[in-house]
């Protein structure tokens, strides 16, 4: 994993307050998920939350299938969390030919539950919002769809904290920093309680130590 950047919280500051990567850093680029809602990044996407962002495109034919099956096993794993305290959004960078109805369709082929959004927007917006989470290559993202960063983006946004990530990573690895190392670093709020919540089991030290 490559650390962004992390972010302690001292007391009780609002997200914007505690991490320079809050609403002045983050394009609140304007999307539109696969029921049609209108949702900003900032606002409506990762505001506070803990998140995993992925780009992808639904006429891809090999990797975008695979990191989205890969994924969906990640989904799995967390169970009701996803949507609840941990949040998945995949972001089409062929907003012309991924409308809603296509995304739904999508979805709908890898069974993906609730609490999983596929999104898609305006090209140039979308471009500059890969641009702020370190996702876009120059020299590499040439106006090909095919020629895209498949790093996975995940991160709490509340504290600061962001890394990338591997799309292939071992579903247990992944579904254990989303659920536990990354909650970990969420500011304490007597309204979220985890106590009752399904349960990630660590990853073995194997698993840690053959990625």
């Amino acid at each position: 994993l490559v650390l962004v950047c992390t972010g302690l919280l001292h007391g009780p500051l609002h997200a914007e307050e505690a991490t320079p990567w809050g609403r002045g850093y983050f394009p609140d680029t304007e999307l539109v998920d696969q029921d049609g809602r209108h949702l900003r990044f900032f606002e409506d996407l990762i505001e506070g939350k803990v998140v995993v962002i992925n780009f992808i495109f639904t006429g891809c034919g090999d990797s975008c299938p695979l990191e989205t099956a890969r994924l969906r096993q990640v989904q799995q794993l967390l169970g009701e969390r996803v949507g609840t305290d941990v949040f998945f959004y995949s972001i089409s960078i062929d907003p012309l030919s991924d409308t809603p109805e296509v995304l739904k369709a999508y979805a709908a082929k890898f069974k993906v539950a609730p609490g999983w959004l596929f999104l898609s927007g305006d090209k140039e917006q979308i471009d500059q919002l890969r641009r702020s989470l370190g996702l876009f290559i120059e020299g590499v993202d040439n106006g090909r769809s095919r020629d895209h960063n498949l790093s996975l983006i995940v991160g709490n946004q509340a504290s600061g904290r962001w890394m990338k990530a591997s799309p292939f990573e071992n579903p247990w690895i992944l579904a254990d920093q989303l659920a536990n190392s990354l909650q970990n670093w969420k500011q304490p709020s007597a309204e979220q309680s985890y106590a009752e919540a399904p349960q990630i089991r660590p990853p073995s030290h194997g698993e840690e130590l053959f990625r």
